[in-house]
């Protein structure tokens, strides 16, 4: 039985204590409330946004705050009211935000709720510690998963950005035999190159400026048919080349770029589809385009937004059967006191997935 410390108790945790400036504590480990649960992290993935709300803040942050929300571990305490869950259980906790309430989270599309509760690891304390309590909206809405058997912590944790893709895949498919060209060689470009393989794709295009990032992946993954640096190669000659002149049937701009957004939108062929996945820095997020090519070419752009409880437990499944091999997105596994060299290989682009063991 795995049994929780006393609320007296200390643990480590990284938090952000202001923008800027992470600093490894002890603190006292998270009680249990009545309608919450306790889970001892046993891996927790370094997911872009965190490195966001530590080197340049984040609207939805509230300082001090312990930073982290791709989340694995084992239940360690479930507070009375909590039902389907037991001590020892092992699990993923996704930050989901829905109020349950509004007409989105009656529709089933939490991730856009109007009324959001505080997001894990941004206002509530996330999975860089070695415990987290888990609020009640999270246990509610079915974003606490059982990890399938066979599937270690360290894989299990990066199903939440899984699921991420999964949205985006859903909202921007796939058909067998389009092309698609991804901006970005990041976890989420790269989830998405197997995805896109996965529903047919005949070619799968990844771009981005770094030939080392681009060549990395694409030996790792084996889903992408040819890497295009947009700085040693004419982009939009290469994606022209690769489609008969016709331009990529899906775009996924994987990259919080105004310039990817606006290529996009040229270098997709008529009925085209665009997936916004990655979000513009707040002070720089209108982009200017040619509204006559989205007239004309009856192109259909949409956004992803984090992900539903369902995709959730589909990313899991998927790493289960191995369909989505996690070890080839995880290239670092390093100890919590290690978190400032995996802040690094995130923030350089040295690193696909980099992956923290809070408990180990």
């Amino acid at each position: 039985m795995i049994m929780v410390a006393s609320p007296q108790a200390s643990m480590r945790a990284a938090i952000v204590v202001a923008r800027g400036l992470l600093r490894l504590d002890d603190v006292p480990i998270p009680g249990c409330r009545p309608d919450t649960m306790i889970v001892k992290v046993e891996a927790c993935a370094i997911c872009g946004s965190d490195v966001r709300i530590y080197r340049h803040g984040d609207a939805r942050a509230k300082y001090p705050v312990i930073i982290g929300h791709e989340i694995a571990g084992i239940v360690a305490d479930v507070g009375r009211e909590v039902v389907g869950y037991s001590v020892g259980d092992r699990v993923c906790v996704a930050p989901g935000i829905g109020c349950g309430e509004c007409k989105y989270c009656k529709g089933g599309h939490s991730n856009v709720c109007i009324n959001p509760y505080p997001p894990i690891g941004y206002a509530l304390d996330g999975g860089f510690a070695q415990y987290m309590e888990v609020p009640p909206n999270v246990i509610r809405l079915g974003y606490v998963n059982g990890i399938p058997e066979g599937v270690s912590f360290e894989h299990a944790s990066i199903s939440e950005v899984i699921a991420c893709c999964l949205n985006g895949l859903e909202n921007c498919p796939v058909h067998d035999g389009d092309v698609v060209l991804i901006f970005g060689a990041g976890p989420a470009g790269c989830i998405l190159s197997i995805l896109a393989k996965t529903a047919g794709a005949r070619r799968v295009l990844m771009t981005q400026r770094s030939l080392p990032r681009l060549e990395a992946a694409s030996r790792r993954l084996g889903t992408v048919d040819r890497v295009i640096p947009s700085l040693q190669e004419d982009l939009e000659a290469a994606v022209m080349e690769e489609t008969e002149g016709r331009g990529a049937d899906v775009v996924y701009v994987c990259a919080p770029s105004a310039e990817s957004q606006k290529c996009a939108i040229s270098l997709a062929d008529g009925r085209g589809r665009i997936l916004f996945f990655g979000g513009l820095p707040k002070d720089r997020c209108r982009i200017v385009v040619n509204s006559n090519l989205i007239h004309y070419k009856e192109l259909l752009i949409t956004g992803a937004s984090s992900s539903l409880a369902r995709h959730n437990k589909d990313a899991l499944r998927l790493i289960a059967s191995g369909r989505i091999d996690a070890g080839r997105l995880i290239t670092h596994t390093l100890p919590l006191e290690a978190i400032l060299e995996g802040m690094r290989l995130v923030e350089e682009k040295a690193a696909i997935k980099v992956v923290v063991r809070p408990s180990a």
